[in-house]
């Protein structure tokens, strides 16, 4: 039973797991932690997992959101994106992405108002 166990974990996960935490560099941890969380105990994926998406670093999030990185940057630079920031570990950020698109567009929206009233 263990081996089909073993079977349904992948293969980076699989290594991660024989790695000692000390010698995990935290993004690492922070994928073995998401992959935890997204379990249940038997190893299958659990349902409550898609409420939640997160992704590693801005690059990630642009694409997730469909914007550019030099975008997602300056947003951030501003603190729009602060509430959607879930840890940080050296440069890279770990982000609510549902939560951080919903803040861009509600920030998108309040610059495109402001433009309207200059005219």
């Amino acid at each position: 039973m263990k081996n089909q166990h073993a079977q349904s974990i992948p293969a980076e996960i699989s290594d991660l797991m024989q790695k000692p935490v000390c010698m995990m560099s935290g993004e690492e941890f922070i994928v073995l932690n998401q992959y935890a969380n997204q379990t249940t105990p038997n190893g299958e994926l659990s349902d409550a997992s898609s409420k939640q998406v997160n992704v590693i670093g801005v690059k990630a999030l642009a694409a997730y959101i469909g914007c550019s990185e030099s975008t997602i940057y300056a947003i951030k630079k501003q603190g729009i994106l602060n509430d959607a920031i879930i840890a940080q570990v050296g440069r890279k950020i770990v982000f609510n992405a549902p939560l951080a698109r919903d803040l861009a567009n509600v920030y998108q929206q309040e610059q495109r108002d402001l433009r309207r009233e200059q005219y």
